[in-house]
């Protein structure tokens, strides 16, 4: 009797079907777009570890596209996850190499894919590093200081607060606020002090501030473990997910992101209803790549719930 009780409180499992439908739905895309939302599919892709096809497919990219300035970066980004260590450190110095040159046309996009490949420039690279944290190119400065993140631990806890004061700061402007918002999102929780003022300004944002998703995406996937059961969270969650109705690629983007980490059983009609298109924005590339995120949201979830049993 013990076995079937608890057996009864197991969480529910995602059907095998949606499973299988959401791992298509990523191979189509990468298999039917261009560029940058090929190189997200395929992230997707692998992250899940649905990784076969991948490389093939990537491997005929760079046969095509290798001299095409930005793009190459996400296909050498792409490599460098699939590749043995040999390998895959040739597409990480070349993306290395691409935020060396400073005239070169890719060196912001290789700043931020060596932060994402968590690649600090700074041991190797200090006087260069410098001159680019110290750039009037706001986003070469600030995604050269989420790479220099990964240097040390003691790295880490600065860039949280560095980020955290630019996404407070009310005369910054709205594009280095996301940047902001999205670096402290994948950077890991905030000390609950540091979380408490987040919170607290997120809350304040009159509805439809330009910046108030990106305020609550930030706070949603930065809260200490002490802080998602509150009720302050459950209101972060429920006015991030107040915006699903509205046909935007960045702000659906944005709730499925933020569903990868803490969406459940219950969110998942909305992911498939995005997966399948039911509801278009009008823009083609941009459905695409909701399709994807959708699709991987899905699947994070599928493998929380599984792991629960």
């Amino acid at each position: 009797m013990t076995g079937c009780d608890n057996a009864s409180k197991k969480t529910s499992i995602v059907n095998p079907e949606l499973k299988e439908e959401s791992i298509e739905a990523l191979r189509t895309v990468m298999r039917t777009q261009s560029e940058w939302v090929k190189v997200h599919a395929a992230e997707f892709l692998i992250w899940t570890g649905n990784a076969p096809g991948v490389k093939q497919a990537f491997l005929k990219e760079l046969e095509l596209f290798h001299e095409k300035p930005q793009y190459r970066i996400g296909i050498w980004r792409v490599l460098a996850q699939l590749s043995d260590s040999a390998e895959a450190a040739q597409y990480k110095k070349q993306i290395v190499n691409a935020f060396l040159d400073t005239a070169g046309r890719d060196r912001i996009h290789a700043i931020e894919t060596m932060a994402k490949l968590e690649m600090s420039p700074l041991p190797d690279y200090p006087f260069e590093t410098q001159d680019a944290l110290k750039s009037s190119i706001k986003s070469l400065a600030a995604y050269a200081y989420w790479a220099i993140a990964y240097t040390n631990t003691d790295s880490m806890q600065s860039a949280k607060k560095y980020f955290l004061g630019r996404l407070l700061d009310a005369n910054e402007d709205i594009l280095q606020q996301r940047i902001a918002a999205y670096v402290l999102r994948n950077s890991g929780n905030l000390e609950m002090e540091d979380w408490d003022i987040l919170q607290d300004r997120a809350l304040a944002l009159p509805a439809g501030a330009e910046a108030e998703i990106s305020f609550l995406n930030a706070a949603l996937l930065t809260a200490p473990p002490e802080a998602k059961t509150g009720e302050t969270y459950k209101k972060i969650f429920g006015r991030l997910l107040a915006f699903s109705s509205k046909k935007d690629k960045g702000v659906r983007m944005d709730i499925a992101a933020g569903l990868v980490v803490a969406g459940g059983e219950q969110h998942l009609p909305l992911l498939t209803g995005w997966m399948r298109n039911t509801d278009p924005t009008g823009v083609a590339a941009d459905d695409a790549d909701v399709q994807a995120s959708a699709a991987y949201a899905i699947l994070k979830i599928s493998g929380r719930m599984n792991n629960k049993n």
